[in-house]
């Protein structure tokens, strides 16, 4: 016996039951996950694996047959499981690669044979849920792309100004903190300023202005940052009287603390000696003598440079927070109505997206001739939805009676409607809106046939009728489709228990042939 290969990278368990269009047959069965065989192996005691099940059982050594065990045929040797006494059974391989498969995915209507499911269809489908390995949430295959550009929360991006990653939903907040994000000086209109370059650049720009250095102390001008030096020369005088009353505050300050017998100091460098109790001294030396009073102005001249530098720093600093706080709620501002808009613009074309998704699908199935075989899958879950009420009717996708003929659609109502309700089928034909509509004759008066199909074409379920013309059911239409007529009786819904030829695989075919005579 040949030893099974063991290096295969790309084995996997079994091919699911459903996948099969006719039942399965036992010896088609992997006795490990209970599917169909997928690369069948043959142990030694007759029984049949999947390679992928096979070598996943003996992976850590012979082990017994379960199979036999259930089959109380249990043997040993012969129901020991070992690699080395199995063998790829090619035979079993070739008749389970005949059998007729179909697609398992809803809305996929693919038919072939199990060798063409594994080698052109399955893990290609464009029906199929794939789960997002970022955010882990299912989507078709169809819209992975999309969804990894523009839909996943957890996708990264990479900020288009400092090259640094983050998910999606952080990029947003990064862009208001970003040190490389480029802003713009509203004073001299310099663009693509780095954030972090901005606070020097307001301080050093000649168009920005600011508060005048002596604002403290009551001047209200407001100038450009290359013409301070122009106002402070301009208007020194002014200054010089805004500042006097600061500065006797100060004088009279110190001339009060000082204490009898001391010597006050009124400045650096100077002072004068008053003894308790002195007066008004008329001694000519105790009169201050012009060189006291100029280093007393000196000193004043200090302080009030000191007080100057400090208040104008001071105001600066102040003023260009201000303008930076003013320049990022703009910013901000900006970026809201920028996200907003954008907002906008994708939720218009996810819309005009999906309208196009229907319009293809709408496409896939309709029909220019009159004659329309509409496919209900899923009948017991649509049944049991109708007899709860939560959908009890249900449209067809729309037909033509030409190219640029009647626009109509059929109405099924699975658990009745009206006279039929809990006991029928209710059946009703619809006239809609189309687009070449004045070109056609008014009212509709073509006859029409309704058909429950046998599946085994033997006995179909038959009703047709002419329209009443002076039914507003069959005038132009106004709305997007006219009042439904039909057949509320169309069919028993006994007829679809049991056996039934009219209900194989949870499948109703259902046909509606429109007479051109006259057309």
């Amino acid at each position: 016996m040949a030893r099974i290969s063991l290096e295969s990278s790309n084995s996997l368990p079994g091919i699911p039951l459903s996948v099969l269009s006719v039942p399965m047959e036992n010896k088609y069965k992997c006795q490990q996950c209970l599917q169909v065989l997928r690369r069948p192996v043959q142990a030694q005691c007759g029984h049949r694996f999947c390679v992928h099940c096979f070598k996943q059982l003996t992976s850590s050594g012979p082990k017994p047959c379960e199979a036999c065990r259930q089959e109380e045929i249990y043997e040993e040797p012969i129901s020991i499981l070992n690699s080395s006494e199995a063998f790829p059974d090619n035979a079993a391989g070739r008749e389970i690669a005949s059998l007729p498969a179909r697609c398992l995915n809803q809305d996929c209507n693919w038919t072939g044979s199990i060798k063409e499911y594994e080698a052109q269809h399955e893990g290609r489908c464009d029906f199929e849920r794939i789960q997002c390995e970022a955010c882990h949430n299912f989507i078709l295959r169809t819209e992975k792309d999309r969804h990894n550009e523009r839909e996943c929360e957890a996708r990264t991006l990479n900020c288009k100004y400092c090259k640094l990653t983050f998910n999606f939903k952080d990029i947003k907040a990064h862009d208001e903190i970003c040190l490389k994000y480029p802003l713009q000086c509203k004073d001299c209109g310099k663009k693509k300023i780095p954030r972090e370059k901005f606070t020097d650049h307001i301080k050093t720009c000649a168009k920005s202005k600011s508060a005048c250095p002596y604002s403290e102390l009551g001047c209200k001008t407001v100038v450009e940052n290359g013409k301070i030096s122009e106002h402070e020369q301009s208007c020194t005088m002014e200054h010089l009287r805004l500042l006097l009353p600061m500065v006797l505050s100060v004088t009279r300050t110190r001339s009060e603390a000082s204490g009898p017998g001391e010597w006050q100091e009124d400045g650096p460098g100077w002072g004068l000696y008053r003894g308790p109790g002195d007066g008004v001294v008329e001694d000519s030396a105790a009169i201050p003598q012009p060189v006291d009073l100029d280093k007393k102005v000196s000193a004043l001249e200090n302080i009030v440079c000191v007080l100057n530098r400090e208040v104008e720093r001071n105001s600066l600093t102040q003023e260009a927070f201000a303008h930076q706080h003013r320049l990022d709620q703009e910013n901000i501002e900006n970026l809201s109505n920028k996200i907003r808009q954008l907002e906008r613009t994708l939720t218009m074309r996810d819309l005009q997206l999906s309208e196009t998704e229907q319009l293809v699908r709408e496409l896939q199935f309709c029909t220019y001739d009159g004659v329309f075989v509409w496919k209900i899958s899923d009948f017991s879950r649509r049944r049991q939805d109708a007899v709860a009420g939560r959908t009890p009717a249900m449209f067809s996708p729309a037909f033509y009676s030409s190219k640029y003929g009647y626009k109509m659609c059929l109405r099924l109502y699975l658990n009745g409607d009206g006279t039929g309700r809990g006991t029928h089928l209710s059946l009703f034909f619809v006239v809609m809106r189309g687009k070449c509509d004045a070109l056609l004759k008014w009212p509709f008066s073509q006859k029409v046939t309704l058909m429950l199909l046998d599946q085994n074409n033997r006995e179909h379920i038959i009703d047709a009728f002419r329209p009443d013309i002076t039914s507003t059911s069959f005038q132009r239409p106004i709305s997007e489709m006219n009042i439904a007529s039909g057949c509320p009786l169309f069919c028993p819904l006994a007829k679809l228990a049991g056996k039934s030829p009219y209900l194989r695989d949870d499948t109703i075919f259902i046909k509606a042939i429109v007479d051109l005579t006259g057309l």
